[in-house]
């Protein structure tokens, strides 16, 4: 039965990119089938949970409330009983932040309430989500609130995935919300800061409230941070608990000279390193670190961000994690 097991999981997992009707009615299919096929889809679809859709998040509080019950210690707001906090300690969540909707012509709202889904999944060891593109320019709104509201109570998952699907132009105000749990962050597509070159022309401070500087200070006991899409390092406020950043660095750069090579360029490492990325509070203090993953070759950049990283007593390390590219053919993904 594990290799039914392994199959409705792996099936489970493909689910995330279609419809939520087709999501449950596979649950419901395979629910169908027998005793044995009940419990394993009801296990895989509890251990690996995924909220797309307001209807998604409506099925699981069904779902979580007839395993479990409710909490009687919280009459006021339903809330899952305590009993399913060590159950998902072992479980995933992801979460695509998609639907919204514009009641008015000033704002907009998400059609899930994010901020209650901790109240039928307690706990997780881990969180991914994807996060689509919003309607919302508004410097007098958080965009971003109920994302971080939802993940504030889950102070025990170590690691989160924020996935943003496109490239920013909007400016995002910074939520108000801390997620302390957090000790390894990874970000694609990071969101871009045009605070500087809107509002301070002439200099390079960020606004007290831009999302794109202070993002990682969110998380005031982050301890790796991993960028998976080039940023300028020194437009990052990254909190000194945070000990090692790792950076990918795929072949995704062609020249007819040289075919498929990596670049650190878009980083700016020896930029970020002058102005006082990872400098030490003392002497005794341990060495920090900058790992990149990358090709068989070393990336472009690679011996100046060398120099700078010694010049800083910074520790850098090159990976050799992707497998040569052929000219003739498409960079891997990063």
């Amino acid at each position: 039965m594990e290799l039914v097991h392994n199959i409705l999981q792996d099936a489970w997992f493909s689910m995330l990119e279609r419809e939520w009707s087709d999501r449950w009615a596979f649950y419901r299919n395979v629910f169908l089938v027998s005793r044995t096929w009940r419990d394993d889809i009801s296990i895989v679809a509890l251990r690996y949970v995924m909220i797309q859709t307001a209807q998604d998040f409506a099925v699981y509080r069904k779902l979580v409330i007839r395993r479990w019950g409710v909490d009687p210690d919280s009459p006021d707001i339903e809330c899952v009983a305590p009993a399913a906090r060590d159950f998902f300690q072992r479980s995933e969540l992801h979460v695509v932040v998609s639907e919204w909707t514009c009641p008015s012509s000033t704002g907009f709202q998400f059609a899930t309430d994010y901020a209650r889904i901790p109240s039928y999944i307690p706990s997780c060891k881990h969180i991914s989500i994807i996060i689509k593109e919003l309607p919302s320019n508004d410097d007098f709104i958080r965009p971003y609130e109920p994302l971080f509201e939802f993940l504030s109570p889950y102070t025990s998952t170590k690691e989160l995935y924020l996935l943003w699907t496109y490239t920013h132009i909007n400016r995002y105000i910074l939520p108000s919300a801390r997620v302390c749990g957090v000790t390894y962050l990874r970000i694609h597509e990071y969101p871009r800061c045009i605070c500087h070159s809107n509002r301070h022309v002439a200099g390079h401070k960020h606004d007290g409230d831009c999302l794109s500087y202070h993002l990682p200070t969110l998380f005031p006991n982050l301890k790796h941070l991993h960028l998976d899409t080039p940023y300028i390092l020194k437009c990052l406020a990254i909190p000194p608990s945070v000990t090692q950043l790792t950076l990918e660095a795929p072949q995704i750069h062609h020249l007819p000279s040289r075919g498929h090579f990596s670049s650190l360029m878009g980083w700016n490492i020896v930029s970020a390193l002058s102005l006082g990325l990872f400098k030490r509070d003392s002497p005794d203090a341990p060495r920090k670190k900058i790992v990149v993953n990358s090709g068989p070759d070393e990336p472009a950049g690679w011996a100046r961000a060398l120099a700078a990283c010694e010049a800083h007593d910074v520790v850098l390390e090159l990976h050799r994690v992707y497998p040569p590219v052929d000219s003739n053919t498409d960079p891997p993904p990063p």
